[in-house]
């Protein structure tokens, strides 16, 4: 193997290990990881163990899959164990332990460690698997949430007195369940998609995932953020949660190792991934408005203290991203508008979704602790109510992605329809009068060769004299033409060193070494 086939592999393998690593320095969930106080000694010895076992499997690439298959193992029962404690602990004061961003993180970095062992048809089969076993946990949690949401309003919505209330409740509870199941359908859609623009996209949107899972981690800023930090998050109360952060993050590794590593795409791919980016931008910012005007509602229907201006700037903001980003994905598609413009306003929807984050922390009120020891040390904060999640944060990542396209591949200027059409035509008369010069060049060679040859004796009348030299050539040439002149206009009408052939019946000579010229005698 070359060193130019090598790069493309020692890029991958390095990328898998910063993975694998950086997945024990995250939380694999709110009771596991490394600083929380809770972690199990065994759980944090299996994660260490399993961890080392999939690194060496980079450097043994025919024990590559045996050695990676523990991490894959260990991951899934961090998802079993959440899924059956969300169920157990759902609508009561415990908090599901979730799946934190150290199994999004580890898990992308085992997939794209075993990808070389893995053929195309299974990782199409298992992106397929993730894809629906994503939108069945994730709609399953949406209608759970719903459940305990609604359990205890629906049974006094025909009452008098609290019924309107109630009512406007369960309506609200019903569009957070349908809001955060869209992410996740677009995903879905992705992750089954054999479009290279639709893999692409599947990159784009787990490596945003991966990103806004650190950042809300590391950062002191991120426990504002998200309260659980995306760990404890569930689909149906606070957006999207681990049933599309994981999944999305194990897609993007098996599409990356067979579509991005080793393979240049082109860039008309990544900027139609790019406008896949900004329809799920603008479809969530709009769904987030509606719940803004939905809670100012709810608020007003039951009374509670809640400044309305806070969600007014707020649905501003989300209306303010949505349309820039319905304006960029439409537009995008042509040249409707200047390279400069599109740039400009995606650097604006990139901002706007930055905003969307400050306003969402420095608009809500806060309050004091319920007590010494809250928040914990690893979930929960101050505010009044959480507004902003870690999918917020994915999506401003997406936005600077996409604006990084737009940047470096941009579209090529396309011709109006009238200039091109009006092109074709000058150029159609160029090329008819350059034929017309090159089919005359012949005629007068073939005019001066035969008016050379003629007889001293002839000598033509006036209206010889008056017609065209090829005219009176070709009325001559039957007559006047001989053997001698029939070689003079052949060399009168070839270049130097190239003979002539004159069709048909004329001098017709030609050398194996070099092209023979025809000259027509109709011309």
């Amino acid at each position: 193997m070359t060193d130019n086939a090598l790069v493309p592999h020692r890029l991958r393998n390095t990328a898998a290990a910063v993975l694998l690593i950086l997945g024990l320095l995250l939380p694999w969930n709110i009771h596991v990881g490394l600083g929380i106080a809770a972690t199990p000694g065994w759980v944090w010895l299996l994660l260490v163990l399993a961890t080392a076992l999939a690194v060496t499997g980079l450097a043994i690439p025919r024990l590559r899959l045996p050695l990676v298959a523990p991490y894959l193992v260990v991951v899934s029962g961090f998802v079993v164990l959440a899924v059956v404690q969300a169920v157990r602990y759902g609508g009561s004061a415990s908090i599901p332990p979730g799946v934190g961003p150290g199994a999004w993180v580890g898990a992308a970095g085992a997939l794209l460690a075993a990808a070389p062992a893995v053929k195309s048809a299974a990782a199409t089969r298992f992106c397929s698997l993730v894809a629906v076993a994503s939108l069945v946990v994730g709609v399953a949690a949406s209608v759970f949430n719903l459940y305990w949401r609604t359990r205890f309003v629906l049974p006094g919505i025909g009452d008098p007195d609290v019924g309107s209330a109630n009512l406007a409740t369960a309506l609200t509870a019903v569009l957070y369940a349908l809001v955060a199941v869209i992410p996740l359908v677009i995903g879905f859609r992705w992750l089954r998609s054999a479009e290279l623009e639709a893999r692409l996209a599947t990159v784009l949107l787990g490596a945003a995932a991966l990103t806004a899972g650190a950042i809300v981690w590391v950062l002191p800023v991120g426990r504002d953020l998200d309260a659980f930090r995306g760990i404890a998050q569930s689909t149906g109360t606070a957006g999207v949660g681990f049933e599309g952060y994981l999944a999305w993050a194990a897609a993007a590794a098996l599409v990356a190792a067979a579509t991005v590593f080793g393979t240049r795409q082109p860039a008309a791919a990544w900027r139609g991934a790019a406008r896949k980016g900004l329809l799920l931008i603008a479809v969530w910012c709009f769904g987030t408005a509606v719940l803004r005007i939905a809670d100012v509602i709810l608020s007003g229907v039951l009374d509670l203290p809640s400044p309305p201006y806070s969600g007014t700037a707020l649905m501003a903001f989300d209306l303010l991203a949505a349309v820039l980003a319905i304006w960029l994905f439409v537009n995008s598609a042509g040249r409707a508008a200047p390279g400069r413009l599109m740039v400009t306003l995606f650097v604006g929807l990139f901002a706007a979704t930055v905003c969307r984050l400050i306003v969402g922390v420095v608009l809500v009120p806060r309050v004091e602790p319920l007590g010494p020891g809250a928040p914990s040390e690893v979930f929960g904060n101050t505010l009044v109510q959480q507004i902003t999640s870690t999918f917020d944060v994915a999506l401003a990542v997406l936005a600077l992605a996409a604006l990084m396209i737009a940047a470096l591949a941009p579209r090529r200027r396309q011709r109006r329809p009238g200039k091109v059409a009006r092109g074709k035509a000058t150029a159609a008369r160029q090329a008819s009068a350059v034929g017309m010069a090159g089919a005359g060049e012949p005629s007068r060679a073939v005019a001066s060769a035969a008016g050379a040859a003629a007889p001293t004796g002839a000598a033509p009348g006036r209206a010889d004299a008056a017609a065209p030299p090829a005219q009176a050539a070709a009325a001559e040439a039957p007559a006047a033409e001989t053997p001698a002149s029939q070689g003079a206009a052949a060399e009168a009408s070839a270049p130097q060193g190239a003979p002539a052939i004159v069709v048909p019946g004329r001098a017709a000579t030609a050398t194996p070494e070099q092209p023979a010229r025809i000259v027509r005698p109709d011309a």
